[in-house]
Formats: structure tokens, sequence, C-alpha cells
């Protein structure tokens, strides 16, 4: 069997089909490789286009910089993506900041997007708005959609009416914070009665004692009334956040730096755990125990400014692995000392099937992604193996750190062999802006992925994912039933008759600030014959459908 080669031209990449497989740690498994007779390889190319103008995507994010700008709003930024008027193909939602206008591109069919964001009723201006995303809140099969803010500027929720229209129901929701930064925000059934609770980051949240952390909502809502009760104390975060709280006998406290909550079944036993990317070393880990989590205390988490977070099985052995970005070390030619010696970079933490990890970072090469920030797993060209892109960037404001000011996002692309390579440049996805949240998702539904990024003090971006055919494909989406009408919890396997397995999450699939959809994209190289796909639902229940041909969007219901 061949590895695969990885062929460099100035403009693309030639990839050749991956036959390595990938196990749970360092050493290969031999179970889930695609098996393609030598004579049948055929090359595929996998490149990118910048596509934004003509798409008819015009957005330029900027906050009103003055003498001294607010750390929060050098990373605030956001791009939601989901089928939000139930029309078949993919929407999104792109945060325009303090000194614009938010928009909501509505996917026409045909490849171009137009701005319905005024007509939709979600036009927000001049708010420092973080973190949006679609969700279906009250049952009804429509999507909702919340934004957060920072700097004590307004958080809002917008009920979705049906007929392509919203309406601002925040006052009504009993969402009163008083932390100053929502960041990143995502969803899930914690409390196992069927709707989706809320979880939210706070980074430079002060919590004196006695004060809530403000990061888990409860769900009451009805159809047609969106509701939310802060159950943070009670759900057992307190005491991992103790020797931060401002007490008599700790004045020092350090602030909640959470960037992204992320929620996925690490230790396979049904419900969700939480995983809490956070700044300045303080990520933590939390096990679900039957409703309430518990916080792991592990020597391996070992990321020192976790920012990003993206989860998938990136080795295809079943369960979920878990990628946090963070800032690595750069040359320096100033007089002074190197202020990143010593930053180790991303972190890549590779699951035992208990919810174990063990960081595989330097010997997968994912470690050196510069200053990054939002995170996506997906498999770019569609050979079987998940890929990472990563945005990046920081020092826009000509301070500190300026050495990061063009920081390339970085394309990390599996080379099915327990490595990768960063192939961002000659595949055209190298964006040098102030990147801070990224969708990706088949926006054209061509079969391959495509990015949308959401940059800070920048233009929006929308990268075309120019893959040539030889690599097949199956998109499949979930009906749940009201009131987890996304079916937010369940879990998918897809098996070819050569026994490569793909597994994935149906989840709110939250990166930094941002929110991929929930369409669930397999890639399976040059095999092109049937596979059988097991559905396990939130409910446990599980439905398995034998023989589906490769090639379309699969939509399968809970009955």
């Amino acid at each position: 069997m061949m590895k695969n080669q990885l062929l460099f031209s100035p403009i693309i990449i030639f990839t050749i089909l991956a036959l390595s497989g990938c196990g749970g740690s360092d050493s290969s498994s031999t179970n889930n490789k695609p098996v393609v007779e030598e004579d049948k390889q055929q090359t595929v190319v996998l490149s990118f286009s910048d596509a934004t103008s003509t798409t008819g995507i015009s957005l330029f994010h900027a906050n009103r910089f003055g003498s001294n700008p607010t750390m929060p709003s050098m990373f605030a930024a956001g791009v939601a993506t989901e089928d939000y008027d139930n029309d078949g193909d993919l929407d999104f939602y792109l945060i325009a900041g303090e000194s614009g206008t938010n928009k909501l591109y509505q996917n026409q069919g045909n490849g171009s997007f137009i701005d319905v964001a005024e007509t939709a009723g979600v036009a927000i201006e001049g708010v420092k708005g973080s973190g949006p995303v679609f969700a279906d809140f009250d049952g009804d099969g429509l999507l909702d959609l919340f934004i957060g803010s920072v700097d004590y500027d307004p958080i809002f929720v917008f009920q979705n009416i049906g007929n392509g229209q919203f309406k601002d129901v925040t006052t009504e929701t009993g969402l009163v914070l008083t932390a100053a930064n929502t960041v990143s925000v995502t969803v899930g059934d914690i409390d196992f009665d069927g709707d989706l609770d809320l979880f939210m980051s706070h980074w430079g949240h002060d919590i004196d004692d006695g004060d809530s952390l403000e990061l888990i909502w409860r769900n009451d809502s009805n159809v047609g009334d969106i509701k939310f009760v802060d159950i943070s104390n009670s759900m057992g975060l307190n005491d991992a956040y103790f020797n931060q709280f401002d007490t008599e006998s700790n004045p020092d406290g350090e602030e909640d730096s959470s960037f992204v909550p992320s929620l996925s079944d690490i230790d396979n036993d049904g419900d969700f755990d939480l995983l809490l990317v956070s700044d300045y070393g303080l990520t933590k880990l939390f096990r679900n125990d039957n409703g309430t989590f518990n916080q792991i205390i592990s020597d391996a988490l070992i990321d020192q400014f976790g920012m990003g977070s993206a989860i998938a099985d990136i080795d295809n052995d079943g369960d979920m692995d878990w990628y946090v970005t963070s800032i690595a070390e750069r040359e320096y030619d100033g007089e002074d000392k190197n202020p990143t010696a010593g930053y180790r970079g991303n972190t890549l933490y590779l699951n035992d099937g208990t919810g174990n990890f063990a960081n595989a970072s330097a010997s997968r090469k994912v470690a050196d992604g510069g200053w990054g920030w939002g995170a996506c797993i997906a498999d770019f060209n569609n050979d079987g193996f998940p890929d990472i892109y990563h945005v990046n960037g920081w020092g826009q404001n000509g301070q500190l750190f300026s050495m990061f000011q063009q920081d390339e996002s970085r394309l990390f692309i599996n080379n099915g062999d327990n490595t990768f390579s960063d192939i961002a440049a000659v595949s055209g996805v190298n964006d040098t802006n102030q990147g801070r949240g990224l969708s990706c998702n088949d926006m054209d539904n061509d079969g391959d992925i495509d990015i949308v990024i959401s940059n800070n003090q920048g233009p929006a971006k929308y990268y075309k994912n120019e893959l040539t055919t030889g690599h097949s494909y199956l998109k499949i989406r979930l009906k749940g039933k009201n009131p987890n009408t996304a079916a937010i919890g369940a879990r998918v396997q897809v098996t070819t008759t050569d026994n490569l397995v793909q597994t994935k999450e149906v989840r709110l699939d939250n990166n930094f600030v941002s929110q991929n959809a929930n369409e669930l994209h397999f890639g399976f190289g040059q095999y092109n014959g049937q596979v059988i796909i097991d559905v396990t639902w939130p409910d446990g229940s599980i439905t398995q459908q034998k023989g589906v041909n490769l090639g379309q969007v699969l939509v399968i219901t809970n009955q």
C-alpha cells in the first residue's frame, strides 16, 4: 500500500489517495483503511479560490479603536452557519462590529448570497458582537439566533417566527448578565428533558465570592416562548473555580478566562461532557455524571493560551479527539526578551476511548500554528481522513506581538500516516487578515467543504473549495423529535464494505466565536461502493440504513 504523497505547485496541491490508517494513538490502525486497487488510483486536485466578491459577500468588521483598545474588542467577531429558512441550503450570519451592521446572507442556491438582515429583523448596528449561533431554542422546528457581545454591549436573542422573519425576544428570555464579555456559545440537552440548554464563555469575568459564573443556562422554553434560568452554581462548577473567586482569603483570585465551551461525549457513555477552553493555562474538562459536572484533573491538559476548540474523531477510531489552538513561539529580532519564548503552540489531544487525553501535537506536526483562534476539523479533500484548518492573528493595535499582524491561516492536511502537513499557502487559503471565527461547510452543495472567515478589523472572506472529481462523499442531515428538532446529541457511524468506519457527533459545532452547520459530511476517497449508516439518537434508540449510495444528501428522521 502507498502512503499520501503531497506534490506541490505554486498554485495548487495534488493529493494522492491516502491508504494508510490512523489509530487511537501514534501507532497506525489496520482496521480503518480504505482499500483501492492501485490501477484505479487517480490524481485529485485540492485548491481554493477567493470567491468573496463573486458570491455577493461584502462585510468589513470594525470596532472603533481608541488610543488604548480593549483586548475583547481585538478578539471579538463571529459567523454562524445554518439553514435558517429550511430551504435545503446553508445560510450564514456575520458580525460587523460597532462600526457596521451585521448581515444575514441568504443562500440563493446558485452559488450566490444576498443580505436579508434588514427584512429578517436581525440587522444589529453599532454593537461589538461576538459568537452568534443558530439553534432551535423553543422546539418549533425553526432555528432561532443568539448573539453575544463584549465590553458590556448588549446580547440578543431572536426568535424565528417563520417566513424568514425573526423577533427580538431578549428581554423576555431571562438572560440577565453581569459579565462584560460573552465570547462564544454552544447548546446541548444537559438535563435530559429534550430541549437545548445554553452554555456561554465569559473571558475577563471578575468573579467575587458568591457570584454566579453565568456559564450554564437551563432551557425552560415552550413553543413560542424562549426562557432560560442560570444554573451555573448548581451544576458543580464552583469547586472548579474555587481558586479563582475573589474572596477575603484569596484577594488575588483570577478572572474567568474561558473562550470556548464545547460539548462532546468524550467517554462514550451517551451524554455530553463539557470541554471549556480557557486562556492562561486554565482550560477545564468536566465529565457529565447524571446531569452534574465533575471536573477531571489531568496533567495531560497542557495548552498554555487556549483559544479555539475543534472536536472530532480525527483518527477514525470511534471516539472524539480535541484540538485547542494557542500561540507558538516565533523568532524575534527585538532588543528585549522574545515575548513568545517557551510558547508551545496548538495542542492535539487524542482520546483513548474513555475520555482520557494524550498530547500528540508534536508527533502529528500540528503544534506550530502561529497565533491561532477559531479552528475546524473537516475532510477538505474527501479522502476519508479529517483535516484541520484554523485562522490566526494578533497585534492589530501595533503594539506588542505585532509580528503576528499578518499571520497566515493554517491548513493541516491529514497525510493518513499519523502526520499532517500545512498546505494553506499552496492551496490558496493562507488568509493573512486578523482571523477570529470561521465556518467550514459545503456552502454551494457541490460535495466539498468551503470556508467562511470572520476577521476582526478586516473583511469577511469566502473561500470556495475547487476540489476536482475523484473522491466521493456523503452528507447526512438528521431530524429529531421535538423539542430537539436537530437531534443534537446523536451519533452517526458510516461503514464501507472495506471496513472504513467514520464516526461523527451531532452537536452545535462551535469554534471560537463561530459555528459550523449541523450537516455531517463524510469523505471516502476513491471508494464508490455502498455504505451502512448507524444512527444512535439522543434517546438511545438506533436507526440503521444499509446499501446507501454515495454522492447525495441524505435526510434521516427519528420516527
